[in-house]
């Protein structure tokens, strides 16, 4: 339950600044990375939907100000990755936690589509 807890801290931590990663592994740690409510934005509508429990603009806010809540992690490694047409699966290591995000292209951007342990 503890690494639950902790790939949903890192979703809801999930959202960055002007620069935008052109490479999914790049999306993935940068998400994983930072606790600014700006990282947001690589969650796809439906994956910050399904976290907050809300939808739009309200989604959107309490994604951005649930991830400020927390300290961002002291270290973030990509551990290995996948990377098939539209689709990935990068594997990283927070703070010595394991963990995986998916992610798809959507509309030429890398976008977080799912967590898991």
């Amino acid at each position: 339950m503890r690494r639950l807890g902790l790939l949903v801290v890192l979703a809801l931590a999930a959202c960055g600044g002007e620069d935008y990663p052109d490479q999914p592994q790049d999306v993935a740690r940068a998400f994983a990375a930072s606790n600014d409510g700006s990282k947001c934005r690589f969650l796809t509508d439906g994956l910050i939907e399904q976290l907050t429990e809300q939808r739009g603009e309200a989604g959107r806010e309490a994604c951005e100000g649930n991830v400020e809540r927390f300290d961002a992690p002291k270290k973030v490694s990509v551990r290995g990755y996948d990377v098939e047409s539209t689709r990935a699966e990068v594997e990283l290591i927070s703070d010595g936690a394991p963990s995986e995000i998916r992610l798809s292209l959507i509309k030429g951007r890398w976008r977080v589509v799912g967590l898991s342990e």
